[in-house]
C-alpha cells in the first residue's frame, strides 16, 4: 500500500511539473501567454485577430494583453480612409 501511494505521489508531481506554465480559463487549459508575446506579434505587423489566432486566445484577450504591454492599438479606420469612398465629382 505504501509503495502504491509513493508511485501516485511521484506521478502527481510529474503532472504538476508539466502543467506549471498552464492556466485554466473557463474550463479549458491554455498556455500562459505574456503581454510581451502578444505585443511583439502585434508590432511585427499582425492584426489583433491574427495575434489571437496564433496564440489560441480570444480577440478581447489579445487586445487586452497588447494594451497591458503598453503598445498602442492601431486605428483600423485610418488605413481604410480614402480607399472605400468614391471620389467626389465637382
Amino acid at each position: 500500500m505504501l509503495k502504491e501511494a509513493g508511485e501516485l505521489i511521484a506521478r502527481s508531481r510529474a503532472l504538476l511539473l508539466e502543467r506549471e506554465n498552464e492556466e485554466t480559463t473557463k474550463g479549458t487549459t491554455v498556455s500562459t501567454i505574456t503581454p510581451t508575446q502578444a505585443a511583439s506579434l502585434y508590432t511585427a505587423g499582425k492584426s489583433v485577430v491574427e495575434v489571437a489566432q496564433e496564440l489560441g486566445i480570444t480577440y478581447g484577450k489579445a487586445r487586452k494583453l497588447i494594451q497591458e504591454a503598453g503598445t498602442p492599438i492601431r486605428n483600423t479606420s485610418d488605413r481604410l480612409k480614402g480607399k472605400t469612398r468614391k471620389a467626389k465629382v465637382i
